[in-house]
């Protein structure tokens, strides 16, 4: 049977700021059996922003729930052969999403306010994302050329921008994989860039250390129509025909 994606969306205006960081601190957010990835022999985390639209679960528009912004931290993972992530936090502008990612997917997704302001003009655009658990006190936000070029497949950005599958463990301590689709997505030449985070406040101490570094790179990716797909676990489904009575649980990762 074809699986068929029990996430769709359209994912827009995707900034993302990423830092060269530790690979023991990469390392302490893999489960056994994901390993880090490494660029140049560096190990890396971003900061990403973007916009979510027309949001459907299992082919359903959940009305309220169809569209917002979602700021989340994530670091750069291998799972097999496959270019994947792993969430640190997800901030999410409401508290049914954030409850329903923790408890049903095992996320960390955590409730915030979040908002979004786009500025088109002639001939560049301007996004800038506000943030945070309790007031908008953090921001980032980036002004880039109006139209976007495909990076060449050898290039960082195509390298933190194009991740197949996100990875988490269940309660089993099972690595689940979610596959995600979408075309690859061409980037905005960024002019100017503007951001004030916590990193210590927002992912804990062990991250404070990222409010004195800059980021090694900056990209706002114009996004498109996203699936992603449920785990496929062949160990689980060999158990289950050997009479393995556990229940499955599936994770989300957006």
């Amino acid at each position: 049977m074809t699986p068929r994606p029990f996430l769709t969306a359209r994912w827009s205006n995707v900034v993302l700021l990423t830092y060269e960081v530790p690979e023991d601190l990469v390392r302490a957010q893999l489960a056994p059996g994901i390993e880090p990835d490494r660029w140049d022999g560096k190990t890396h985390a971003s900061l990403v922003a973007l916009e979510m639209r027309e949001v459907r679960v299992h082919g359903w528009r959940i009305p309220g729930f169809t569209a917002h912004p979602q700021v989340n931290f994530r670091v750069y993972a291998r799972h097999g052969a496959h270019p994947a992530v792993v969430f640190v936090r997800e901030l999410v502008p409401s508290r049914i999403i954030a409850v329903v990612g923790r408890v049903c997917y095992g996320e960390p997704f955590q409730a915030a306010r979040v908002s979004v302001r786009v500025v088109e003009r002639s001939s560049d655009l301007s996004v800038e994302y506000r943030f945070g658990p309790d007031a908008l006190r953090y921001h980032v936000g980036a002004t880039a050329a109006r139209d976007g070029a495909m990076p060449a497949a050898t290039t960082f950005e195509q390298y933190l921008k194009e991740r197949t599958h996100g990875c988490r463990v269940d309660r089993y301590d099972r690595v689940r994989a979610f596959r995600v689709e979408h075309p690859p997505w061409a980037v905005r030449k960024v002019v100017s860039v503007d951001y004030a985070v916590d990193f210590g406040a927002l992912y804990g101490a062990q991250w404070e250390f990222l409010n004195r570094s800059p980021p090694v790179s900056t990209i706002l990716a114009v996004g498109s129509d996203v699936s992603v797909y449920p785990p496929h676990n062949p160990s689980h489904e060999r158990s289950e025909l050997a009479g393995d009575p556990r229940p499955r649980r599936q994770h989300l990762l957006v």
